[in-house]
């Protein structure tokens, strides 16, 4: 009698097998609820980033009579941030207005593949308003500002501060982890006449992308 009783009082291997796909079930339930929870607040941040960049744009444009140009070639490196910001040049350097930034002319069609800024001027207060550089920037976090090039940090770029998780495939600028606003003015598909503005974000092995073309 003692040995079935001791017998009766272990778990026999389908109760365990039950018991480790139930904890197996609880633990994917409160993992997705823990992604779900992580999603709606860095959609809704990225969300404000791009409800800000185009009101910048939108400022430039209404000034300048033209939306920021664009890198034809690679909408993700592109001179938005330093076009936005306005710059000073002699002919060869291109200086920020806040000098946060600083960037060749050999740079410029290197990186931007472009052979100048717009919204630049030669000083920074010219007597002609019409031609003087403005900045349409402001209240950044530093985490909306990259250094493509580890060599040369005076470049920048402007980014989407809700970072690319390490590994998560294919950069958009090859050799980092940036997350840029990626954009195109010259032949926009979505936005057809202005210009496309987008960023992806990889939350929980999902990409979710924030566009100026299919807000909620």
């Amino acid at each position: 009698m003692r040995r079935q009783n001791r017998h009766r009082c272990g778990f026999t291997l389908i109760e365990l097998l039950v018991v480790i796909a139930i904890i197996g079930v609880l633990t994917a339930l409160i993992g997705h609820a823990l992604v779900a929870a992580n999603v709606k607040p860095k959609i809704a941040m990225a969300r404000a980033e791009l409800a800000e960049t185009e009101s910048a744009i939108h400022e430039y444009q209404d000034k300048l009579g033209f939306y920021p140009p664009d890198n034809p070639t690679d909408p993700a490196m592109n001179p938005l941030w330093f076009e936005l910001s306005g710059t000073t040049n002699n002919g060869v350097t291109y200086v920020t207005l806040d000098a946060g930034g600083q960037i060749s002319l050999a740079d410029i069609n290197g990186k931007f593949d472009r052979q100048g800024f717009s919204n630049t001027g030669t000083k920074a207060h010219s007597a002609d308003e019409s031609v003087a550089p403005m900045s349409f920037l402001s209240h950044l976090r530093s985490e909306q500002i990259g250094q493509p090039d580890a060599s040369k940090p005076q470049i920048k770029i402007l980014l989407c501060s809700v970072k690319l998780p390490a590994g998560s495939g294919s950069a958009p600028i090859p050799g980092t982890s940036l997350n840029p606003w990626r954009y195109i003015s010259s032949h926009p598909t979505n936005n057809v006449g202005s210009y496309d503005l987008w960023a992806d974000l990889v939350i929980g092995g999902k990409t979710y992308q924030v566009n100026n073309w299919s807000k909620p």
